[in-house]
């Protein structure tokens, strides 16, 4: 959340309610914008093809911004988790590859074309029947793809099947406070600028 207040900016007397909200959402463009290179940055150091992009575009200012309070909501989901860490378990639903419940998480190997590639199992369009669950000698299931080729089959080993996973948290998925304070302070001078120009006319 940021307010006109918290980020201890001094408005001209006299502007209006309205002018006052258009300073806030001012602030909160810049922030936004600010939350959205970083995510971009992740992506082009990690590799990451869609998780990271998403969570850039759906960076954007709440629509239930009031008064000198604007907020900056991020609605791509698992941000938070890489942020602030914790532990993801499955969540029942459909398999986009077997259409089962979803009982076990899958954490591809450094190897795993999944990881190399950076796509979800269902990208590798491996056909279904194809894709089989072995246990390893200390009985983790393994999950691997057979590639069959002129009577031979090739095994790829895409990874194993947890039943949770834990995060460790990464403060550089945000921008720091310093950062954000920095960049709303350059949104709400601009707006404040532009106001002036107006109130000019």
């Amino acid at each position: 959340m940021l307010t006109i207040e918290r980020l201890k900016i001094q408005t001209p007397a006299g502007f209006t309610d309205e002018q006052l909200h258009g300073v806030a959402v001012g602030a909160a463009t810049e922030a936004a914008s600010a939350i959205r290179k970083n995510f971009r940055r992740i992506m082009e150091r990690t590799g990451s093809k869609y998780f990271w992009q998403g969570a850039a575009d759906s960076t954007q200012l709440d629509g239930q911004t009031e008064g000198s309070t604007a907020y900056v909501v991020v609605r791509q989901k698992g941000v938070r988790l890489h942020w602030k860490g914790g532990t993801v378990r499955p969540t029942g639903k459909p398999s986009e590859v077997t259409g089962k419940p979803t009982k076990a998480l899958l954490i591809p190997f450094d190897d795993s074309p999944l990881k190399k590639q950076r796509i979800p199992l269902h990208e590798l369009h491996v056909p279904r029947e194809n894709i089989h669950v072995f246990k390893s000698h200390s009985g983790c299931p393994i999950l691997v793809a057979a590639e069959h080729k002129q009577r031979k089959t090739k095994l790829i080993w895409l990874g194993k099947l947890v039943k949770a996973a834990h995060f460790d948290a990464r403060p550089d998925v945000m921008p720091n406070e310093q950062e954000l304070k920095s960049a709303a302070v350059l949104g709400a001078g601009e707006a404040i600028n532009a106001i002036l120009r107006q109130n000019r006319k």
